[in-house]
């Protein structure tokens, strides 16, 4: 496959398959394909969506970058819904959110057998609820009392 056509698949991924078209995951995915280092299958995708869906019914993706190179494709996005179901054990608390994340797909021979992916937890459990608005991440706002 060409570095376009993996391109294509992961931004097809991530407008259709992660939106709900769980038929496209055993095109995609590889049937060993691991996330983070652990193997999951074709079902890991599978679960991921249907929990993300289940929590946040009107969960909506938006593409900010994509980088394809060779048999890599990095994304760059923000996905949006609102907290109606239960999301990893937490009860629907009605909040909208909005969620960073980056993910780095490895393809080989058309499908993706591996991704390492970083989503922004802390500032999801943060909108929330789950976390105290005055508990720090790691980037610690500036102060706008005090000089750059």
């Amino acid at each position: 496959m060409s570095t376009e056509e993996n391109a294509m698949i992961a931004r097809r991924w991530f407008s259709e398959g992660g939106t709900g078209h769980l038929e496209l995951v055993d095109t995609i995915f590889a049937s060993d394909f691991r996330t983070n280092g652990k193997l999951v299958g074709t079902s890991g995708p599978k679960r991921n969506v249907t929990n993300r869906l289940s929590g946040f019914p009107d969960f909506q993706v938006q593409i900010k970058e994509l980088i394809a190179i060779e048999d890599t494709v990095v994304v760059r996005l923000t996905w949006c819904g609102t907290h109606l179901g239960n999301y990893s054990g937490l009860p629907p608390t009605g909040k909208h959110v909005e969620v960073l994340a980056i993910t780095i797909f490895h393809f080989v021979e058309g499908k993706v057998v591996e991704n390492w992916t970083v989503i922004d937890q802390f500032s999801l459990f943060q909108q929330l609820g789950a976390l105290p608005a005055n508990l720090l991440g790691a980037q610690i706002p500036a102060d706008p009392a005090q000089p750059a």
